[in-house]
């Protein structure tokens, strides 16, 4: 292997983990309730999580397979498309589970910028994920499963708790104005 194939790994690999938590943030950020739903189902167990997940893996896996054997370059395209989906689909509950793993290491920084558990968790996450054979192989794909098992779950809840306000004021993580107007920091 030459030095420019190591190193294309190697940068391939560092800017992949630069942008993970950068998606768990954009999920946080994009979809709070989903994720608050995630967080709270990886809360009380990740066993439900995984093996909902199980399937739904499976499911965006085969689909890709299948995608990408229809005539090129449609189908190329369509199968990296579902796989992006996936991804992102399933972030949205490794954000959760991100979030969950910060909060159980908790800092006073939490109670004014309450993402920073989630970059935590994040950076937890991806240093476990860095541990050879044991990361690669079971804790990167069991946490994308787990993610995906989570948000399908969070589908069926009848509670959303982002969407609860305290007191007719809306919560933190939604602004100024619901109808678009400028973000700002909560105070």
């Amino acid at each position: 292997m030459l030095m420019a194939d190591t190193l294309a790994i190697l940068f391939t690999v560092l800017g992949f983990l630069i942008a993970l938590p950068g998606l768990w943030l954009l999920c946080r950020g994009l979809w709070p309730g989903t994720v608050e739903l995630a967080r709270a189902d990886c809360t009380r167990t990740l066993w439900k999580p995984f093996l909902t997940g199980i399937p739904v893996t499976a499911a965006a896996i085969f689909l890709g397979a299948i995608l990408s054997r229809l005539p090129q370059p449609v189908g190329g395209v369509i199968a990296v498309l579902d796989i992006c989906i996936f991804v992102t689909y399933a972030s949205a509950g490794v954000a959760g589970l991100a979030t969950v793993i910060g909060e159980r290491l908790p800092s006073p920084a939490d109670a004014q910028c309450p993402w920073k558990a989630t970059i935590r968790g994040g950076i937890i996450l991806e240093l476990a994920y860095l541990l050879p054979i044991l990361g690669w192989f079971v804790l990167l794909p069991s946490s994308i499963i787990i993610g995906a098992g989570s948000v399908t779950r969070s589908f069926f809840k009848k509670d959303n708790p982002s969407s609860n306000t305290k007191s007719g004021r809306q919560s933190e993580t939604s602004g100024d104005n619901v109808l678009g107007g400028p973000l700002s920091a909560p105070s």
